[in-house]
Parts: C-alpha cells; sequence; structure tokens
C-alpha cells in the first residue's frame, strides 16, 4: 500500500463545541449516519464522543436531566488518539488493535483536526489494496462462542459479557443457521432488561447487588424469547481457503463486522471479523 497514508484516507469529522449538549451530537450522528462525533476546541481535538459513551453515561445512572441539557464535555472520551497525516496505514492499524479502539483522528505538525477514519475505512482500503494478499484461514478466529436455535437470548446476552463480544453464531448440528449481533439484542434489552453482568441503569450500591444475585436468573417474559427469534437467519459465510479481501468486501458491502467460517461439510470452524482484516493490515 505505497504511497497511501491517514492523510489520503481521512473524512472530514463531524464536529462539535464541548459546550454542545448530548441532545445537539445525537442529532447529527442521526442526521449524517454516522457514530462519533469529534468534540473540537480551537481548531484541536478535545475529545470524541461515540453511541457507547452516550450509552455508557445514561446507564452509569437514571439521568436527572434531559439530553438537551447534559453537555459533551461531560460525556466525551478525552484525549483522543492522534495521528499524522502522513502515518502509513499499517501503523495505523497497529495503533487501532494496540489501543483497542475503531478510529483516529487527524492532526497536522500544529496539532491542527485535520480529518478521522475508523476501522471500516482502513478495512475498505484492504479490499482495495490488499487483494489475493491473505486466505480468511490464516488471520480467522478459531474460537467462536455460540448458541443454539432454541436456547433462551439471556445467554446469548451472557456470553457476549462475558466474552466481551459483540456477535454469537447461532448453530445446528455444527452448522451455522444464524447470527446474532448485539443490536439485535436492543430492542429486547429495552422492554425487558439486559439481565446481563456489568450493565447497570443505577450506580446505587445496594440495587447493584441485587442484580448481581440475577446474573445467572432470567425471569419474566424474557425467558420466552430464543436465539432463533432474534437472529438473522442464513448469514453470509466464508470459507477457509477464500481471500480475505473477498470476506472483507462482503462485510463492507452489506453493513456487517463478522463471517461465521465454513469448512467441510459447512461445519462452522471460526469467524472472521473486521477487527481480524485489521490484524492482517497490520501484519
Amino acid at each position: 500500500m505505497a504511497g497511501l497514508d491517514a492523510g489520503h484516507l481521512m473524512r472530514k469529522p463531524i464536529t462539535l463545541a464541548p459546550d454542545s449538549t448530548v441532545l445537539e451530537a445525537r442529532d447529527l450522528m442521526i442526521k449524517y449516519n454516522v457514530s462519533r462525533i469529534v468534540v473540537s476546541r480551537d481548531g484541536r481535538a478535545a475529545g470524541l464522543l461515540t453511541e457507547k459513551d452516550i450509552a455508557r453515561f445514561l446507564y452509569k445512572e437514571v439521568p436527572a436531566r434531559s439530553l438537551g441539557e447534559i453537555t459533551l464535555d461531560e460525556v466525551m472520551t478525552r484525549n483522543p488518539v492522534t495521528v499524522g497525516e502522513d502515518a502509513d496505514l499499517k501503523s495505523c492499524a497497529q495503533t487501532m488493535l494496540d489501543r483497542g479502539i475503531s478510529s483516529l483522528l487527524v492532526v497536522d505538525a500544529k496539532k491542527k483536526l485535520k480529518g478521522i477514519f475508523t476501522k471500516s475505512d482502513l478495512v475498505d482500503a484492504y479490499v482495495q489494496h490488499y487483494a489475493g494478499a491473505h486466505k480468511v484461514g490464516k488471520f480467522m478466529t478459531e474460537k467462536v462462542w455460540t448458541v443454539s436455535p432454541d436456547e433462551p437470548i439471556h445467554m446469548a446476552m451472557l456470553l457476549m459479557n462475558m466474552h466481551r463480544v459483540s456477535r454469537i453464531v447461532v448453530v445446528r448440528f455444527g452448522r451455522p443457521v444464524g447470527i446474532i449481533a448485539s443490536r439485535d439484542l436492543l430492542p429486547v434489552g429495552a422492554v425487558f432488561g439486559t439481565g446481563t453482568v456489568g450493565s447497570y441503569w443505577t450506580a446505587r450500591p445496594d440495587i447493584i447487588a441485587k442484580k448481581r444475585q440475577e446474573w445467572f436468573i432470567p425471569s419474566g417474559i424474557k425467558t420466552a424469547f430464543v436465539a432463533s427469534d432474534v437472529m438473522t437467519r442464513d448469514p453470509l459465510v466464508a470459507r477457509v481457503n477464500d481471500d480475505l479481501a473477498d470476506a472483507a468486501y462482503a462485510m463492507v458491502r452489506n453493513r456487517i463486522s463478522g463471517l461465521p467460517v465454513v469448512g467441510r461439510k459447512n461445519r462452522l470452524v471460526g469467524i472472521v471479523t473486521k477487527t481480524d482484516v485489521i490484524r492482517a493490515l497490520a501484519a
């Protein structure tokens, strides 16, 4: 990928000032279909606000104010990771892996904000410039957390939280028949509560202690929901010997973050995700 650097990959950032409100940020995210807002002050990046930051703040305690009363300065992630315009993409990919982040801000020599790019942008660059370079089998993740179609969704929620993954593969007789992403559980969690480890809507120790006792005890109508109720059926799959760039292209085109990998007789042997593509780019 000679000659391709952060300056070529970056896009214009959507920005707001630190005293802007979470409501304003939410409206911009919807308007521009983005999941993050750069918080800037005097042309420099003061912080980064993502959808996860907003959710984390709201679930930390019962908000006593409306979104229009909460400023970004209270919610944003401070000191966001930045790179120079001439940073090569291999080093950018490694930085994302080392820091466990999904975006990088691009600044000039005077630390002025110039742009932003995300993990998805790196995956798209991999598709365009690394066709034929790697096979799926070399970079796929072999350990896959799975549930059967008739298992309660509570189990999928627990697996996601306990193992910090954002997708669970639904299998029948060793073959993938569906996939559950964290966003698939949002409607159910919003109505019945998540019942998952570490996700509380309050900071009160007495309520948290009570919730901890309920980790493995689903109750109410939530127990009636099973994996097949919320899974995406007949998921796209990759094969071990497929070109990794082809698998990455399928993710980009379908706006998904992972594909189950199958081997002989279509049995599940792993999963390949955008993070795996980033690992290939950094190799």
